[in-house]
């Protein structure tokens, strides 16, 4: 007789209330996944180093996943997670727009090159996996509805006008995400300039700044169409004999 097929677990959920023992192997395996990313690459990391590394059996393993996915998107979660407490709090501080949007920038910056490794397996995940990718899509859109508020505060204060702010929050997102990934974790582009990791976060900053802080100027706003006259009826006029 065929065994029951086990349910698909919840991202970062226990089958029950979460224990403290729960939650300390949840954080090995991921830990032991980070390890085995960094060392191997993603797609080479087996679920059999991810044990090993974890120091668990296989057996406890699929108690909590169901997939080396599946624990890649509880790792995806839990970045997102530090993001969304970590780069909000300079704008909770009441600065300045362009100087908190500098310091949330860095926040990012910082994060992805401390978690580079796990983010390399998330950005080939996302690529190859389906499955993975659907789950990534979710993920992600939880940022982008911080970053479309953004947008929006932007546009309340007169900014950015008939600019999309979806849109514009996944273009964004996309740029600062491509950009990190393109220098932290891919050798970054052959350009002659020195590569200087402040001057990177300063110019991410400043594009995504002036991409929402800027008004029409006096010449962009189109004059007012004149308006004809109206015309009353024609009037014969005859010549005095």
């Amino acid at each position: 007789m065929p065994s029951p097929k086990r349910p698909a677990h919840t991202v970062g959920a226990d089958a029950g209330p979460p224990t403290a023992k729960g939650r300390a192997t949840r954080e090995r395996f991921r830990n032991a996944l980070r390890e085995a990313i960094a060392a191997d690459g993603y797609f080479n990391a087996k679920i059999t180093d991810v044990v090993k590394r974890a120091e668990k059996s296989i057996g406890a393993f699929y108690n909590y996943y169901d997939s080396k996915e599946d624990l890649l998107a509880e790792i995806a979660q839990d970045f997102n997670d530090e993001l969304a407490q970590t780069t909000l709090q300079p704008f909770r501080e009441g600065r300045p727009a362009e100087e908190a949007l500098s310091d949330a920038i860095r926040i990012f910056w910082m994060t992805f090159k401390r978690r580079k490794a796990e983010m390399v397996g998330v950005f080939q995940a996302s690529m190859t996996d389906p499955r993975f990718s659907g789950e990534w899509r979710r993920i992600r859109g939880h940022a982008l509805v911080r970053i479309v508020a953004g947008v929006r505060v932007a546009q309340a204060q007169g900014f950015a006008p008939g600019v999309d702010p979806e849109l514009a929050a996944s273009a964004l997102a996309s740029m600062l995400e491509h950009f990190a990934y393109v220098w932290l974790a891919g050798g970054g582009d052959d350009i002659k300039a020195p590569f200087d990791e402040e001057r990177a976060i300063q110019t991410a900053a400043q594009l995504w700044y002036h991409a929402l802080y800027w008004k029409p100027s006096a010449s962009d706003v189109a004059p007012p169409k004149a308006t004809k006259a109206a015309k009353g009826p024609k009037v014969s006029q005859r010549k005095s004999k």
